[in-house]
Formats: structure tokens, C-alpha cells, sequence
């Protein structure tokens, strides 16, 4: 049961960071891209620049203990940045792997956003 509830946070998640870029003048390419080490979450471009989003969403009690994207998460996130780029031809443009944390507070019913580059 709780798989299914945190899909559906998850799920709920990517479409309010889809908003989220778009509201920041990025263009989504794709969404959920698979690939042998794992899924893209979110491709989107913006100033001729390719931005590849790792998701995380993440309520109250979440707040204090998670580490949102961990270094093993990066590696495969980097893997597969390779891959879809290769697949896609994406040559001499730059390509930026992301991460969109969306922290919802139920209590106030607010969202806060925190979009960072990896490095």
C-alpha cells in the first residue's frame, strides 16, 4: 500500500515541477525517459541548453531526514544523460543535470520549490 501512495506523491510531484518549468520559461522535451540505469524524470530545454530533472517530493514529516538526491542517484542520473544524448544527436549544447525538490507542508497547504544544478 504505501508503494502506491508514494508513487501517487511522486506522480502528483512531476506534474506540479512541470508547471514549475514551464512558469520558468523551460520547454519540456520529455518525461520519464527510461534508459538501462534508470528514468530521467523530467528533459527540458531552455536557452538552447538541455536540462535534465531528477523529482523529489517530499511532506512535512519528510523534511527533516531525507536527503533528496543521493550520489548513487547522480551517478545513474549521469549515465543516462549520456544515453539519451547520444540518442538523440544533442551535440555542443549543454547538458545540465537538475534536481527539483518539491516540499509540501499539508498543514498550511503550501508548496515550496528548491531548483538546484548537480555538480
Amino acid at each position: 500500500m504505501e508503494g502506491r501512495y508514494n508513487k501517487n506523491i511522486g506522480d502528483w510531484g512531476e506534474e506540479k515541477a512541470v508547471e514549475f518549468l514551464r512558469r520558468n520559461n523551460f520547454e519540456i522535451k520529455d518525461r520519464q525517459y527510461h534508459t538501462p540505469w534508470g528514468e530521467i524524470d523530467i528533459v527540458a530545454e531552455k536557452g538552447g541548453d538541455y536540462y535534465f530533472v531528477e523529482v523529489k517530493t517530499r511532506l512535512d514529516a519528510d523534511l527533516a531526514n531525507n536527503s533528496a538526491v543521493t550520489y548513487q542517484k547522480v551517478q545513474k542520473l549521469l549515465k543516462s544523460i549520456r544515453v539519451y544524448a547520444y540518442k538523440n544527436k544533442l551535440e555542443d549544447i549543454g547538458l545540465i543535470p537538475a534536481a527539483l525538490v518539491i516540499y509540501v507542508n499539508v498543514k498550511t497547504k503550501t508548496i515550496k520549490f528548491t531548483f538546484n544544478v548537480i555538480y
